[in-house]
């Protein structure tokens, strides 16, 4: 367990990270952004995990932001200023928010966005609700699996605040402009066949975590220097234009062709066996 919020587990080269905080529907309090960030930075070192399964316990993903959270911006209001005001690690969370605590993210981008950061993939297996910062989160996964009974929100306009947990620099990739506006504006939950059909999920699936594990397992038996070569990739092609694009390509490549995993991908496929690459 991490700080009692995240259970990490890893075998065959497979992290898998579980919200566990299945009393409050995995809902984010300090103590879980807290943990996501330590759970992030150990897998970030850690050469062994090619892939990481992300999911919640309790038959939900996650209900987005404890309302605890919303109760210490009310008491701040509602509290007289001093001269020395007291400060918590709750008024952190939610105060300040343009100062920039995680290279360009602030602590609760960084929850969601740490995902896209990471050097291998992330699959988010989602049952039961992912509701605002657990949609957020889920989206900062390389891709996403649901249950045909889960339901997602963009819901931080029921609190009266804006989506500020970094989906607004990842949904405009995955889904149409309108669509944003529309479910950003009403804050209205809307089903797994809406968010498959729009982008925010990949498929929905009878078990997602099983399925999400399967994939892993497939990945896992890819080079894994080639599959975090192909991750950087994809990242920066949003944000690059055509020349540079190719060029990356060329680099990467480059690093790759050759090397002993390369080698052995081309070796294990031609002699009918399974590979054996080096972390």
């Amino acid at each position: 367990m991490i700080n009692d919020r995240i259970e990490l587990t890893v075998d065959n080269h497979i992290a898998h990270v579980r919200l566990a905080r299945p009393e409050k529907m995995n809902a984010l309090d300090v103590k879980m952004f807290e943990a996501i960030t330590m759970v992030g930075e150990q897998l970030k070192s850690d050469r062994s995990v090619r892939v990481v399964v992300l999911s919640g316990d309790g038959g939900n993903f996650c209900a987005g932001l404890d309302k605890s959270n919303f109760t210490s911006i009310l008491e701040k209001a509602g509290s007289s200023k001093s001269s020395e005001p007291e400060s918590s690690d709750s008024d952190n969370l939610v105060t300040n928010l343009a100062k920039r605590t995680h290279g360009i993210a602030n602590a609760p981008q960084y929850a969601a966005w740490m995902w896209r950061e990471l050097p291998m993939p992330v699959i988010a297996a989602v049952q039961g609700v992912a509701l605002g910062g657990g949609l957020q989160i889920a989206l900062g996964a390389d891709f996403r699996y649901g249950s045909a009974d889960s339901r997602y929100s963009i819901l931080e306009l029921k609190w009266g605040i804006v989506p500020d947990m970094s989906s607004t620099q990842i949904m405009r990739h995955l889904v149409r402009d309108d669509v944003i506006r529309e479910l950003t504006y009403t804050a209205k939950i809307f089903t797994a066949e809406q968010a498959k059909e729009w982008g925010f999920i990949t498929d929905i699936v009878a078990d997602p975590l099983a399925h999400a594990m399967q994939t892993a397992a497939d990945i896992v038996a890819k080079n894994p220097h080639a599959i975090r070569s192909a991750k950087r990739i994809i990242d920066q092609s949003y944000y690059l234009d055509q020349a540079q694009g190719l060029l990356m390509e060329s680099e990467e490549q480059d690093q790759i062709m050759g090397q002993p995993n390369q080698i052995e991908a081309v070796m294990a496929t031609l002699q009918g066996r399974e590979p054996n690459f080096k972390d």
